[in-house]
């Protein structure tokens, strides 16, 4: 129920905001606007100040700007009888809120204290005929930059290669204890299956062996004091009893399999297999990178919001292509899946559950700009197109049809991606399928 109630706070507060973008350039147009709503009717109470109905309704789950005559020009004051460019602003102002409250939320998130993972991000595999080969990169490789960002984990990574798709990256690496430059050509916008658009596997690895005990079973393994565990059986290692858990749920698991364990050594991919007649990994002591909480200031934190903003742009347009030239599924996620997507970032901490409502936002701007009858751009493209027409507008039920049909359209489209949702619910299935 929380998250339910995280969610309709997010999108009320997204909707909100894009009604009064329309609201207030409407006021300084010095149209007449008869009612500004929160919420979608029934109506739960209101109040009147001067012209405008201040209405509070009963469904949490949107907001509207009631102006006089948006079809009729008949009074001076009505929304038709503006000119094109006051109506256009008025139209704009919506999705332009949206485009621009993305940098007060990621200048809030950036500054809210959060613990971050500080890993060493470590090449695992390098595909032959990829990117990263033809750059240089080897099995080894500790990732310390991309694309002039410092690398501090592999989240940070992929989205620096997002970034770049299509496009020239270049990563610093760490090799043998020294800094190796290697620019990388072309970031694949359709990698092969299972390759990834630079060909490489990585490990995120934080935990190394400071001592092992002679005669332990660690010291059996082959480990070594410098170690730094990648692998465990296939399990990543982030934390300090991960070697020892991993090992031993591998030989619950299958009893006489031998447990592989990869360690980066002096720069070097070693892999190592423990016995399983020694029953279990111990013997040893490790030390863990610690997790830093990181914040901003306010005056690191709004160039850092322009920069996030920015970045999630370019990765929705690199998507886009990827679309284009079939590289990439085209998945819509409507109010049930969004729901699901929000309960799971809301555990994961308020900076995170900011930031969602920061990408929720530009997406509402991106949407709503779009041609699409009923939509604001749908609206904008009819007043361009009177401006091409040189002043002469359509006939107003014309109009009025379009948008009518495009409402229902939208609608259908709604009703159909949530039926989708429900059956990804249903089947434990993620949330973008």
């Amino acid at each position: 129920m929380s998250s339910i109630l995280i969610f309709i706070g997010i999108l009320l507060f997204l909707v909100v905001a894009h009604e009064l973008g329309h609201f207030t350039v409407a006021k300084l147009c010095g149209i007449k606007v008869l009612e500004f709503g929160v919420g979608i009717p029934p109506k739960a109470f209101s109040i009147q100040r001067g012209e405008t109905t201040y209405s509070v309704n009963w469904l949490p789950i949107g907001g509207f700007v009631r102006m006089l005559g948006e079809e009729d020009p008949t009074d001076p004051r009505s929304f038709s009888a503006q000119n094109a460019f006051k109506r256009l602003a008025v139209l704009v102002a919506g999705p332009g809120v949206n485009a621009l409250l993305p940098i007060i939320l990621l200048t809030i998130a950036l500054m809210i204290p959060q613990q971050v993972d500080i890993t060493n991000v470590t090449v695992m595999s390098v595909i032959d005929g990829s990117p990263a080969q033809a750059a240089g990169v080897q099995p080894g490789d500790i990732i310390r930059e991309a694309d002039g960002r410092t690398v501090d984990n592999s989240n940070l990574l992929i989205t620096a290669v997002q970034r770049r798709i299509g496009a020239d990256i270049t990563w610093v690496v760490e090799r043998e204890g020294r800094l190796v430059v290697l620019p990388i050509a072309e970031v694949r916008i359709d990698p092969p299956e299972g390759e990834g658009a630079t060909g490489i596997t990585l490990a995120d690895a934080r935990v190394t062996v400071a001592s092992v005990r002679t005669g332990s079973t660690a010291a059996l393994a082959g480990l070594l004091p410098g170690d730094l565990f990648l692998r465990v059986a296939d399990a990543r290692v982030l934390f300090e009893e991960t070697p020892q858990a991993a090992a031993a749920q591998a030989l619950e698991l299958d009893p006489a399999a031998p447990v592989e364990i990869d360690v980066l050594r002096q720069g070097r991919i070693v892999e190592l297999v423990l016995d399983p007649a020694l029953g279990g990994l111990t013997g040893y002591t490790a030390d863990v990178i610690a997790t830093e909480q990181q914040s901003k200031s306010l005056w690191e934190a709004v160039p850092g919001a322009f920069q996030q903003t920015w970045d999630i742009l370019v990765i929705f347009r690199n998507e886009i292509a990827r679309l284009i030239t079939g590289a990439s599924e085209f998945q819509l996620s409507g109010p049930v899946g969004i729901a699901r997507i929000t309960d799971q970032v809301a555990e994961a901490g308020l900076s995170p559950l900011i930031t969602w409502a920061a990408l929720l936002s530009i997406n509402l701007a991106i949407v709503n700009i779009l041609p699409f009858p009923a939509l604001d751009g749908g609206r904008i493209t009819f007043v361009l197109l009177e401006l091409v027409r040189g002043g002469r507008r359509l006939a107003p039920e014309r109009e009025r049809m379009v948008h009518l049909v495009g409402f229902a359209l939208l609608m259908t489209l709604i009703v159909l991606v949530s039926i989708n949702d429900i059956q990804r619910l249903i089947s434990g299935s993620s949330p973008l399928g």
